[in-house]
């Protein structure tokens, strides 16, 4: 994979260990990893446990805040929290047109209340994507939720 930006060269290169993969090379990665496509952009840990994923091209306008949001939504489902709310608070706050902003927000208001189980923070959270995100699915999810 080749993505000559230098502000993505720079955010992979000081967050992941970048791996490409020849499909026809004869590695296990593909299987190992379900990658039937390509690119194949995965999130894992230090053990290899993927976390999240996306495929296709991005420019980099999409494929920052997929990152970012891939390493916010690992720390969620790592249980840090605190963590977990600066990186995808950082996906709304840098990104807020992205693809991802939407649920990005969503999962913000799920670690924020994670953190402090303060259920307003929870509520205000999806209350901004209502307000700001009104087509989105992420909307839908949280239609519940009173203005």
């Amino acid at each position: 994979m080749t993505y000559p930006d230098a502000t993505v060269v720079e955010f992979i290169n000081k967050n992941f260990i970048p791996l490409q993969i020849n499909m026809q090379s004869g590695s296990d990665l593909p299987s190992k990893y379900r990658v039937f496509w390509t690119p194949t952009i995965l999130v894992l840990d230090p053990l290899g446990i993927e976390y999240y994923r996306f495929n296709g091209f991005l420019p980099p306008d999409e494929f920052l805040p997929q990152v970012y949001f891939g390493l916010g939504f690992m720390a969620l489902e790592m249980q840090n929290c605190k963590t977990a709310s600066l990186l995808l608070k950082s996906v709304v706050d840098r990104y807020p047109r992205s693809n991802i902003a939407p649920e990005a927000q969503y999962w913000y208001g799920v670690s924020e209340y994670k953190t402090s189980h303060n259920v307003d923070a929870l509520l205000n959270a999806w209350r901004k994507i209502k307000k700001d995100y009104s087509h989105s699915i992420w909307a839908t999810k949280v239609s519940f939720v009173k203005d």
